[in-house]
């Protein structure tokens, strides 16, 4: 499910497929996805096709699959940034501009450091912030990259980079192209961040060159020490 989020006709038409193919049951996951249990291995093509068919995308793109994203400023009162309708549209630009992008991509969006959107352990993820641009106070987003759950579990690394949210799309574009030109065979995206530096990263987000990060924001976990310092 894109964003997490379902209609009410959705949720009652998913309810009625989980009876037709299955056991009738469902349950959520934390990346914002449903469950689909007890169904027979003959039965799994047909359902994949009735979802396709009320909005619910087995086969979707990796940035489709791997998005996630908190409340953000429509209902929570602790967001700095408006998260859902963004997370749809930066998916649906990342769809257009990379649509070779071949590798599973754990891209979470979070509004404020409470991180309710779990932006360390995603291999892209993105805080919301505020910069002023031309005199106002805009949406932006602050990049930690190269996190990770399960075997090679690993908290995501904050590189020193931040830009409007209306950039935040062809800053992933430079990075995943980057990626893809110089990837070693059989290189997958967290192996490749784990041999680049914060430095590198970062010019590779921006497209500009840059100084020293230790000097700004010394290494330290995402989620905590650089808090007070990023703003």
């Amino acid at each position: 499910m894109l964003r997490g989020r379902l209609t009410g006709e959705q949720l009652e038409a998913a309810a009625d497929l989980a009876d037709r193919y299955g056991s009738g049951a469902l349950r959520a996951t934390v990346s914002q996805n449903l469950l689909f249990i007890d169904i027979p291995n003959e039965k799994v093509a047909a359902l994949a096709a009735e979802l396709g068919k009320i909005g619910l995308y087995v086969e979707g793109s990796s940035f489709w699959r791997g998005a996630v994203a908190c409340t953000g400023t429509e209902f929570c009162k602790l967001a700095i940034t408006e998260t859902k309708g963004f997370t749809r549209w930066l998916v649906g630009e990342l769809e257009e501009r990379l649509p070779q992008f071949d590798q599973q991509l754990r891209l979470h969006v979070t509004g404020c450091p409470n991180s309710c959107g779990q932006h360390w352990i995603a291999d892209i993820g993105i805080e919301g912030k505020k910069i002023k641009h031309e005199g106002k106070l805009t949406d932006a987003y602050y990049f930690c990259l190269g996190g990770a759950v399960g075997q090679h579990a690993s908290i995501a690394r904050p590189v020193g980079y931040r830009c409007l949210a209306t950039h935040v799309p062809e800053s992933i574009e430079r990075l995943l192209r980057r990626y893809l030109i110089t990837r070693q065979p059989e290189e997958n995206l967290r192996a490749w961040f784990g041999r680049h530096s914060n430095e590198e990263l970062h010019v590779y987000l921006s497209g500009k060159t840059c100084t020293s990060l230790n000097a700004i924001y010394p290494p330290a976990v995402c989620r905590t020490q650089l808090r007070t310092r990023r703003l």
